[in-house]
């Protein structure tokens, strides 16, 4: 179970499923066999013990609500990726890992959203959108779901049998599948672009796109469909893997002074660093995983004045006691900081 002092309950692997050569799904049970209690689109942040340092990271559920008597992620090998790398190649049924709540809101509920749902995906970018259409299938909703999954080749296609059988099985989920490579006929060869876009999604009006996958899909789909006069406010796309921007800081000049008397550190700070970043820059032993104030994983207790962009996990209680979300912090005067 869950503790007070920490943040993570151990899970059993109880089922490996490999994907294709570079991913595979794990699927997990609660030691005590209670059930798990998540939205369609949430993540679990793992600490994950490699040659003797922890690391966390955050993997988005590819299971779904509707069955909470076990939960599931779907991994990506990434090249140098020291986690993925490991979990891939070690992670195996009868094994346990230590994991974090579900959390995000890139979610059905958390969003505006109508009846005409198009689940738009890339690589790994499928898992969110998976978890989304198994739960409103399974939960029989009212919707019809256009589910646009890209790819390199048909070997690259993640979860290819459960996209089968969607689409064989239910009238009102459609399959597009667009592949760089590709001898299958029922397949579209080509790259995502504007005249595809436009082929597919000819009428915008009451359509919700939910889009995930890497940075540069995500924003290539949100230009195509602010230049097709989409209603950006029915356009979702999971934010919780920060961009390459999001970790550029810029120095400003204005430096603050930073104490972890726990750890006998003394830094400094630029004012438009993250609390986060300097933290770890100073060695100071914080855990980090969605690094965009989602998964609450960072947060401590702070003396001084921040300014914050996201509060998200944290209880009104603990904010009048001084919690923050580092990584969504910056420090506006000299600060002590308690892990």
């Amino acid at each position: 179970m869950q503790t007070e002092s920490s943040p993570f309950e151990p899970l059993i692997c109880i089922n490996r499923i490999d994907e294709t050569a570079d991913a595979a799904t794990f699927e997990f049970k609660k030691i005590d066999d209670s059930l798990f209690e998540y939205k369609a689109g949430q993540f679990l942040t793992f600490e994950v013990d490699v040659a003797g340092e922890l690391e966390y990271r955050a993997y988005s559920l590819s299971s779904t609500p509707s069955k909470p008597q076990t939960a599931a992620v779907t991994i990506k090998r990434v090249a140098g990726g020291k986690v993925s790398n490991y979990l891939l190649d070690n992670l195996q049924a009868g094994f346990a890992l230590p994991a974090m709540a579900p959390a995000g809101e890139f979610t059905l509920e958390d969003n505006q959203s109508t009846t005409e749902l198009l689940l738009m995906s890339a690589g790994s970018g499928i898992t969110p959108c998976m978890s989304m259409a198994r739960w409103l299938l399974d939960t029989q909703q009212q919707v019809n779901i256009h589910f646009i999954y890209s790819a390199r080749s048909e070997a690259d296609v993640i979860m290819a049998d459960t996209l089968d059988a969607l689409n064989e099985q239910y009238d009102n989920f459609s399959l597009t599948r667009i592949l760089e490579q590709t001898d299958n006929p029922n397949d579209i060869q080509g790259m995502l672009d504007a005249p595809l876009f436009e082929k597919l999604i000819p009428d915008n009006r009451g359509r919700t796109i939910f889009t995930c996958g890497p940075a540069p899909y995500m924003q290539a789909v949100e230009h195509l469909a602010e230049s097709m006069g989409f209603d950006m406010a029915l356009f979702h796309k999971e934010s919780f893997v920060p961009e390459a921007a999001d970790n550029e800081t810029s120095e400003s000049g204005v430096n603050y002074q930073v104490a972890a008397p726990q750890y006998g550190k003394n830094f400094v700070v630029d004012e438009n660093q993250s609390l986060l970043d300097a933290l770890e820059a100073a060695g100071v032993p914080i855990i980090s995983a969605c690094r965009t104030g989602f998964c609450g994983a960072c947060k401590c207790k702070v003396t001084g004045e921040v300014q914050s962009s996201s509060q998200e996990t944290l209880t009104a209680e603990q904010i009048e006691q001084g919690y923050v979300l580092s990584c969504s912090a910056k420090a506006s005067s000299d600060l002590v900081v308690e892990i």
